[in-house]
């Protein structure tokens, strides 16, 4: 086995390790302070404070701002004592990795601005808790160079209450006289701190030719504001291969965030039987939400 295989099959075990691992809120208490208590809610809100009584159909909460109050247990999607969880960030962009979509979608009202490379400027929207869709197109370096793109997930099953989540994708883009698009599922499993997800696409473009491509990607949270990922991409069409020989891509990366951006660097390499003294190309991502 290559090595760069073996380093994608050795981290996507470690993402499907973690992946499966019980949904707690883990962390270390940050050093001198007394860890709060957390509830996740169906909705996406996390509320900090302290558990006060917990029953069978309900848990007695209370935090600083909203004082005491009872929260049905069908309402939570996940409880944590301040002994295993620190209020540890979240990755804003749990919707994704870097090529990989995960079966997560953003939140009612939510919208974040992406750019891959410096070059490539993306926006998307939160239509609905489980509609999302965005526009992309290319910085303006040239008149002549033009392209829009548009997207679209719909997420069908909600990964933080169901074993499996589930979504729908779908893209069509515009560059120049070429047009090309794509659509798919999505199914993944674990949250926001971790995850293994595989997509899978039927490619088309205006020539009629098709691909069916799979994208395989796993993400774990290393530390509070960062997180390690790994992706592998089957499809052949992105590279000319005069050999013969290709068998995809990796992308191995990391990620740094804070409440509402982050910061995405990592290596791109086709997997092929000799790739001579190259390594792999640098991938950049930053990401605003609000």
């Amino acid at each position: 086995m290559s090595r760069p295989r073996a380093t994608l099959f050795a981290v996507l075990l470690l993402a499907a390790t973690a992946a499966a691992a019980p949904n707690d809120f883990g962390g270390a208490p940050a050093a001198g302070a007394a860890p709060p208590d957390e509830v996740l809610l169906t909705d996406g809100t996390l509320l900090t404070g302290r558990i006060l009584e917990e029953f069978a159909d309900r848990v007695v909460f209370e935090t600083d701002a909203l004082g005491r109050m009872e929260i049905a247990r069908t309402n939570i999607v996940r409880l944590g004592r301040g002994s295993e969880w620190t209020g540890a960030l979240t990755d804003p962009d749990y919707n994704s990795l870097m090529f990989c979509p995960t079966p997560a979608t953003l939140a009612d009202g939510d919208s974040y601005f992406r750019v891959y490379e410096l070059f490539f400027l993306n926006y998307g929207a939160s239509l609905s808790d489980a509609l999302n869709l965005s526009v992309g197109t290319l910085f303006p370096v040239s008149s002549e160079v033009l392209m829009i793109s548009l997207g679209g997930k719909l997420r069908l099953a909600d990964r933080e209450t169901q074993p499996v989540g589930l979504a729908l994708t779908g893209s069509y883009t515009r560059l120049e006289e070429v047009k090309f698009g794509a659509v798919g599922v999505v199914a993944g499993v674990g949250d926001r701190r971790r995850s293994l997800n595989l997509a899978v696409n039927q490619t088309f473009d205006d020539d009629g030719d098709t691909e069916l491509v799979f994208i395989l990607g796993g993400d774990f949270k290393s530390s509070r504001r960062g997180k390690l990922f790994v992706e592998y991409l089957s499809s052949a069409s992105l590279l000319a291969d005069e050999d013969d020989d290709l068998e995809g891509f990796i992308n191995l990366g990391m990620r740094l965030f804070g409440d509402s951006h982050s910061f995405s660097l990592s290596g791109f390499r086709p997997l092929t039987g000799d790739g001579g003294s190259f390594v792999a190309f640098p991938m950049l991502m930053y990401s605003n939400h609000w």
